[in-house]
């Protein structure tokens, strides 16, 4: 499993998206739309074999155009594991060579998030975008305790669907399920419910590896800089027969990021109970379909690091045949408000070109005075 290393995002964005290199375990990078597919298939089995120079384009142009900045495009090709292995249950890092996984963490650092390869039970799905899972993530007596203290606790209601970091009144035939929303204040008065959700709110900071929020009720602080991580409030779900979640996004959109400061960079989704037929987690551009098995966590990244939505991850949750648990936790990252971007000077901002100011006070080219270092 090689990747090419990513380049790691700055203020003005790497000049075109960097395409991985299929490994020999994984099958041909899938383009979102079946009506491009020979074409992207061609273009990223080119790119493979070319320099690093030839992903950039030519200069033909003068030179005050190539040092115009350009805007970073997500990626939007696909890069999958073989079917077999997908078919087998995922890529397991643990049997892949040191460069194979070097290359897959360097992936994970610079576009989405690290997480700890070490982790007993992981599995990749997908490359890129990245698709994990962890079986055993919870045992089952874990996910048992936290159906019962939700069941008990007697707060499940009809589940919501969120637009622009709002929750919609009425969500139609969008969302179906019904949802314990775990605020402040339920876990306070739910000691029970608090300590269960607590297990996997631990199993998660030994899964990622960072930026995580601090320990206690700071984690659950919303992010107030960029660079700063924390934990949304879990929420846990139970979809009855019939019930579904469809194609949706975790992500929020970069209008709502650019005003709140924050955004949705991993999905942490975690089965409490097996669904022998129905109710799967299904990537609608991915085509993969992860059915639920209890104790099994379900780990993605809606967004880059940079922000940025990514639109690949779309998902839906399936109609459920039988009675079916779930519980979520998200992890959000503070990023430059609008506001605070405009403040930052031209040239960080990419607006110039160029790079920093001079020093002030001698005229170009003249050296500066030397500094008296003696004691």
């Amino acid at each position: 499993m090689r990747i090419h290393q990513f380049t790691p995002f700055t203020s003005t964005g790497p000049k075109g998206p960097v395409r991985p290199v299929a490994p020999s375990c994984v099958g041909r990078p899938r383009p979102m739309t079946p009506a491009s597919a020979s074409a992207s298939a061609g273009q990223q089995a080119s790119s493979a074999g070319s320099s690093s120079s030839d992903s950039t384009p030519a200069a033909s142009g003068s030179s005050s155009n190539n040092n115009k900045p350009q805007a970073w495009a997500p990626p939007t090709g696909i890069l999958k594991i073989n079917p077999a292995l997908l078919q087998a249950g995922g890529l397991d890092v643990s049997r892949e060579g040191p460069q194979a996984r070097a290359s897959f963490e360097g992936h994970l650092n610079s576009l989405f998030l690290p997480v700890n390869l070490d982790h007993p039970g992981i599995r990749v799905l997908n490359i890129d975008p990245p698709v994990l899972t962890v079986e055993g993530f919870l045992t089952p007596l874990e996910c048992d305790d936290i159906v019962r203290t939700a069941t008990d606790s007697g707060l499940m209601r009809q589940s919501g669907v969120g637009v622009g970091g709002y929750q919609l009144k009425d969500s139609g035939d969008v969302r179906t399920s019904s949802t314990l929303a775990a605020t402040t204040e339920v876990l306070a008065q739910q000691p029970a419910l608090s300590a269960a959700l607590h297990v996997m709110l631990s199993r998660a900071r030994c899964l990622l590896r960072g930026p995580l929020p601090p320990e206690g009720p700071a984690a659950f602080s919303r992010p107030s800089q960029p660079g700063q991580a924390a934990f949304e409030l879990p929420q846990v779900a139970r979809y009855q027969p019939g019930q579904h979640f469809l194609t949706h996004e975790d992500a929020f959109p970069s209008s709502v990021v650019a005003s709140k400061g924050y955004q949705r960079r991993a999905t942490l989704l975690l089965y409490l109970n097996d669904c022998g037929e129905g109710g799967s987690t299904k990537f609608d551009i991915l085509d993969i379909a992860v059915q639920p098995r209890k104790g099994t966590a379900l780990l993605f990244f809606p967004a880059f690091s940079n922000g940025v939505p990514d639109r690949r991850t779309l998902h839906t949750a399936t109609d459920a045949v039988t009675e079916k648990w779930v519980t979520q936790l998200w992890l959000s990252v503070g990023v430059r408000t609008q506001q605070q971007q405009q403040q930052l000077p031209a040239y960080v901002r990419g607006t110039r070109s160029g790079g920093p100011p001079g020093p002030k006070g001698r005229k170009r080219g003249v050296p500066p005075q030397r500094i008296n270092t003696k004691i």
